[in-house]
C-alpha cells in the first residue's frame, strides 16, 4: 500500500499519496501531481483504490521518469464539508426533493474546479517546503461523475493541468439538467433560470477550444442512464477537428461498453496506462501541446 497522508492546505484537509516514498528519493527528482476528484454524495475516501492503482506506477519506476503523487480533498458540502446534507441531491431522488438541485450542483462542480487551481498555486510549498524553483513537470486532474464534471472545467480554465482523465462525467451540465428535467417532467423555467443558465453558459463557452492542446481521457459507461454519453458527443466530435495532437495517443474518448454509472475495472486500468504515458514517462514535457 502506497503512503497516505493529510495535509491541511487553504482550509481543506488533502490526502497526499506517495509523498513518504518520494521524499525517500534522490533530492531533484521528477514528480508529477494528479488531483483526483469524488463524485456526488461521495467523498475524499471513494478516490483511494484509484489513488493507489496509480501510485503503484512508482514501484517501478525507471530512472528519469517522475515520481507521481495523488491528491484528494471533500468537494464542498461532502464529506468533512457537509452543512446541508439535502443540496447533494436531485431535484426528486429517494425521499429527497430539492428544487435547488442544478443551482447547487453547478456550485459544487465549479467550486471544486477553482479549487484544483487554489491548491497548484501553493501545494508544492506545503508538499516539498520552500524551493527556489518549481519541483512538479505535470499536473493533472481526473474525477468520477461529478468529480469528472469539475474535471472538464478545471483542465479548460488552468493551463497548467496538461492531463486530465474525465471518468462518466459530463461537458455539458445544461443538456444533462435539461434532460433530466424532461424525463422527470419539470418545468426548465421554474428549474434552470435564464440568469443561472446564462452564468453557465459563459463559464463553458468554448470549452473545446481550451481542451484542444489537454492529453485528455475521456471515459464514459455505454449503459450510463444518470450521465449519459451522448451529451459529450458534441465535444467529441470537435476535438476530432481541432485538436492539435493525434486521437488515440494525445487524446483519446473511450466508451466503455456494458458498463453504467459505475467505476469498473477496464476505467482504472486505462486511466493509470494514461498517467503513465503523460505524467510518468512524458512528463518532463509538462506543458500542453
Amino acid at each position: 500500500m502506497t503512503s497516505k497522508q493529510v495535509i491541511p492546505v487553504i482550509g481543506l484537509n488533502t490526502t497526499v499519496y506517495g509523498l513518504d516514498e518520494y521524499n525517500k528519493l534522490p533530492k531533484g527528482t521528477p514528480v508529477s501531481v494528479m488531483f483526483a476528484l469524488h463524485g456526488r454524495l461521495q467523498n475524499q475516501s471513494k478516490m483511494e483504490p484509484i489513488a493507489q492503482a496509480i501510485c503503484q506506477l512508482n514501484e517501478k519506476r525507471e530512472q528519469g521518469n517522475a515520481h507521481i503523487l495523488v491528491i484528494t480533498f471533500d468537494s464542498p458540502n461532502h464529506g468533512s464539508r457537509l452543512v446541508h446534507k439535502l443540496a447533494n441531491f436531485g431535484w426528486v431522488e429517494g425521499k429527497h426533493k430539492n428544487p435547488n438541485h442544478a443551482l447547487d450542483m453547478w456550485s459544487m462542480v465549479n467550486s471544486t474546479a477553482r479549487t484544483v487551481t487554489e491548491l497548484i498555486d501553493v501545494l508544492e510549498h506545503y508538499l516539498f517546503g520552500p524551493q527556489p524553483h518549481s519541483l512538479v513537470q505535470a499536473w493533472g486532474c481526473m474525477g468520477f461523475s461529478m468529480g469528472g464534471h469539475a474535471t472538464f472545467i478545471a483542465a479548460s480554465n488552468d493551463p497548467r493541468i496538461t492531463v486530465a482523465i474525465p471518468i462518466v462525467g459530463i461537458a455539458d451540465f445544461l443538456a444533462l439538467m435539461e434532460s433530466r428535467l424532461k424525463e422527470s417532467n419539470m418545468s426548465p423555467e421554474i428549474y434552470l433560470p435564464k440568469p443561472f443558465c446564462d452564468t453557465v453558459t459563459k463559464s463553458v463557452t468554448n470549452l473545446d477550444q481550451r481542451l484542444k492542446s489537454t492529453h485528455i481521457l475521456i471515459i464514459n459507461g455505454g449503459k450510463d442512464v444518470l450521465v449519459k454519453a451522448e451529451f459529450n458527443s458534441s465535444l467529441i466530435e470537435s476535438l476530432r477537428q481541432i485538436h492539435t495532437g493525434k486521437e488515440n495517443y494525445d487524446w483519446r474518448y473511450y466508451l466503455v461498453p456494458n458498463v453504467g454509472h459505475e467505476w469498473c475495472p477496464e476505467m482504472i486500468e486505462s486511466s493509470v496506462q494514461w498517467c503513465h504515458q503523460w505524467m510518468v514517462k512524458n512528463s518532463a514535457s509538462g506543458s500542453k501541446l
